[in-house]
């Protein structure tokens, strides 16, 4: 199990029509609201309009606590819900849905397939286990713990964790371990429990959590240094059966976009030649001396360039084609058509160009 405490600085504030919205938390971590490719996302929503339509989320099911004011929601051709402070209501992100009342609430949006919840703990003076709010059949489950007034201590795994008013705190856990821990303090908390299975790994890309550099890392840049070049699949067999994520994709193409490497490669070796042509007057030494320069070039300097930009640990950002997640496979076949698409556009012009050039032959 794993916490995260989230706080004023982390939240992402986005205006919206009549008010704001207060991003307090979202899963996984790299998703994006406007991509809708989240599992669930926690917020804190004020409306200042009299009269607000909320954003259509039709693959979402939506959670509304209000935290000050009063409104009704009226969710078109269903029903109509009157909300007063710390009341809460349940309806579909693909419902239309207008708020009649100014307000500021939290508001939970759970993909639909997965289930998610709100209720409301009191923290007292002294320590209280706080009980589940449900139990569901899903493997993974997410608490978020929102301190909207006072502050709340958590006993969890030995652990004390405060968190004061405005902060949230994320725990994270699996189906061999739900969470346990007891709350004290004063002022209120709103809870958040969400429930949901691997479907995320069909909808997002792994967290790798980053790592110190290490000599492993070392040797996997040596590797990517080395496989860089136009024909490298045809020469290499594990380049086909082997695939780098999007995060090690983007570090190595900070690198070669400007052809770093090649230009320190032919600048060290033309500064070498001219060294050695001068200083000894022999073309061998000035074979020698690029050869060697080749082999420090390619097994520590443009390694080390690598170093300086990739992700860590590398080798979790290299994986086997058979081993990926729905979502990487999508993704590599999103490349791979990229590519093919890529190489008929420049076939198509390259034959382009040879008819005109036989046309003007023939003129």
């Amino acid at each position: 199990m794993q916490y995260t405490i989230y706080r004023e600085e982390d939240y992402k504030v986005t205006p919206q029509m009549g008010g704001e919205t207060k991003e307090l938390v979202m899963f996984p971590k790299t998703a994006e609201y406007i991509e809708r490719d989240f599992i669930w996302r926690l917020s804190l929503d004020t409306v200042n309009a009299e009269e607000s339509t909320f954003s259509k989320m039709t693959d979402y099911d939506r959670v509304m606590l209000l935290m000050e004011g009063e409104t009704v929601l009226s969710y078109e051709n269903q029903r109509v819900a009157r909300l007063a402070p710390l009341e809460q209501d349940r309806f579909d992100g693909a419902w239309k849905t207008k708020s009649f009342g100014s307000f500021s609430g939290i508001s939970l949006m759970v993909r639909k397939g997965c289930e998610g919840y709100m209720d409301l703990l009191f923290p007292k003076e002294e320590a209280d286990t706080t009980p589940v709010f449900t139990e569901s059949e899903k493997p993974n489950a997410e608490h978020a713990l929102y301190c909207s007034e006072g502050y709340c201590v958590v006993n969890y795994e030995g652990e004390s964790i405060m968190i004061r008013s405005g902060q949230t705190l994320v725990i994270s856990c699996s189906e061999s371990k739900r969470p346990e821990y007891s709350v004290m303090g004063e002022g209120t908390i709103i809870r958040a429990t969400v429930f949901y299975d691997d479907v995320y790994k069909e909808m997002a890309p792994e967290i790798i959590p980053h790592e110190k550099a290490s000599f492993d890392d070392f040797k996997k840049c040596v590797y990517l240094a080395n496989v860089q070049f136009k024909w490298a699949k045809y020469f290499i067999k594990s380049l086909k059966t082997t695939w780098f994520d999007r995060e090690l994709s983007k570090a190595i193409a900070k690198i070669e976009r400007y052809y770093i490497p090649m230009i320190i490669f032919f600048v060290g070796a033309m500064a070498i030649s001219i060294f050695v042509a001068v200083k000894f007057e022999s073309d061998l030494g000035v074979v020698l001396a690029i050869l060697i320069w080749l082999a420090v070039n390619n097994l520590i300097i443009t390694p080390l360039l690598y170093m300086a930009v990739v992700p860590k640990p590398v080798r979790k950002h290299i994986k086997k084609v058979s081993e990926l997640t729905p979502y990487e496979q999508r993704i590599r076949e999103e490349e791979l058509g990229q590519n093919e698409r890529l190489e008929k556009i420049l076939k198509k012009y390259k034959n382009s160009g040879k008819n005109l050039g036989i046309e003007d032959d023939k003129e």
